[in-house]
């Protein structure tokens, strides 16, 4: 099987999981950082890491819930294994597993399951973006005031110091929703919304990056500059409205 085979596998197995706990409903505890994590999230990961580990034993893992020993693998695994939890656990279907794969610090693969609504997003470099086995690309909206922007969390903690820009350029927007990480990056790769605003660590937008790159868009943090690592906010677009957004954003 070939890494992106391999991630999908890994993915809709971890769905199973997240649906059974899902359906069943779990209590959260706070990380360190105050962030919520659930039992779901912690046997998605294992899982994730079981079958990704059967198939290449030597690669680097990047997880959210657990530390892993360091390869000399020039592959890396960017997991996290149930985003949005938050939702999750209020019983808000908009959840997700997020897999990616990097190759020398380049994301060269990518999957989103948003298994409550049946909804797989993947891509591969140079090989197109899909959901749901159809072939996705951005849309072609070419001015703000005609846009549709998304966005995860928009409160302060998760802006600063950009909140002045991130909200000129929501007001600059035609339309604007809070619909959460996973599914922003998904709509705005099959063309339903022109700009998604994110905060995250690299396993909350390695997938996104690559899906949304892969369906023509274009995805920096805030300053422009092209990585998943900076813990500066992102912005994702059509490409066509990158630098009309990064204008507002700095």
């Amino acid at each position: 099987m070939d890494y992106l085979q391999v991630a999908i596998k890994a993915s809709l197995e971890s769905g199973k999981i997240l649906r059974k706990y899902f359906k069943r409903g779990v209590k959260s505890q706070n990380k360190f950082d105050g962030s919520p994590v659930t039992i779901a999230d912690k046997e998605s990961e294992r899982k994730v890491v079981s079958i990704l580990r059967t198939y290449f034993p030597d690669h680097n893992i990047l997880g959210e819930e657990f530390t892993y020993k360091k390869t000399d693998s020039e592959f890396k695994w960017i997991i996290d294994p149930l985003d949005m939890t938050k939702n999750f656990f209020r019983g808000v279907p908009f959840y997700s597993n997020l897999i990616a794969l990097e190759k020398d610090g380049k994301v060269i693969s990518g999957v989103i399951n948003l298994p409550e609504i049946n909804t797989l997003a993947w891509a591969s470099l140079g090989k197109g973006a899909f959901v749901n086995g159809r072939r996705v690309h951005v849309s072609k909206t070419k001015t703000l005031d005609q846009s549709f922007i998304v966005f995860g969390d928009i409160d302060k903690r998760a802006t600063y110091p950009y909140t002045k820009g991130t909200f000129n350029l929501i007001d600059k927007c035609r339309f604007n929703r809070g619909y959460g990480d996973a599914l922003g990056y998904v709509l705005l790769a099959k063309g339903n919304v022109d700009i998604m605003l994110d905060r995250g660590k690299p396993w909350d937008v390695a997938p996104g990056k690559i899906i949304v790159e892969e369906a023509g868009g274009k995805f920096t943090d805030y300053s422009g500059k092209d990585t998943i690592y900076n813990k500066k906010p992102s912005v994702a677009t059509n490409g066509i409205l990158h630098n009309q957004a990064l204008k507002l954003l700095k």
